[in-house]
């Protein structure tokens, strides 16, 4: 399902982020589940991916190459980050690449390409559940991993 990922015409792209987490909870190729436990608690978590995916994840790359002619293309990550409950969030990576592929029916705020459940496990304990393609963003859900552990890593290099 690497449709997740790329901007592929004739795919039927998730239109939410609940559609992209079912789909990658089921298992579809090319879709990969990351569970991992961190010893700090849900506000300290919290706070950190809020200040870390604004910082690092709201950004537009842009690129171009000449293929015989000059190409300008651009990708628009869009991040989200919200509380769902007590003790309970949830974050999500959108992009909108220009140009657009033809057909693409990315919903608003572009296709999803990462969405996280996170959630308090009690006594300074959080659990966080990635959701992602298997190529691509390992490194954003490793550095995802990383600031909730505390750890003062640099941003991931999007592209």
């Amino acid at each position: 399902m690497l449709a997740l990922a790329l901007p592929v015409a004739g795919f039927n792209v998730p239109q939410t982020r609940q559609e992209f987490v079912k789909v990658v909870a089921a298992g579809e190729r090319g879709t990969e589940k990351q569970t991992f436990v961190v010893e700090r608690g849900f506000d300290q978590v919290y706070e950190v991916l809020q200040e870390r995916s604004t910082a690092c994840l709201d950004v537009t790359v842009k690129r171009t190459a000449y293929v015989g002619y000059t190409e300008h293309s651009s990708s628009d990550y869009n991040p989200t980050l919200r509380k769902a409950g007590a003790g309970k969030a949830e974050f999500a990576l959108q992009v909108v690449h220009r140009p657009r592929a033809i057909g693409e029916n990315a919903p608003p705020g572009g296709m999803y390409v990462m969405a996280a459940d996170i959630r308090s496990l009690g006594k300074g304990r959080t659990e966080l559940v990635v959701y992602l393609p298997t190529m691509g963003y390992k490194r954003v859900a490793r550095s995802l991993k990383e600031w909730a552990a505390g750890e003062n890593t640099d941003c991931p290099k999007l592209r």
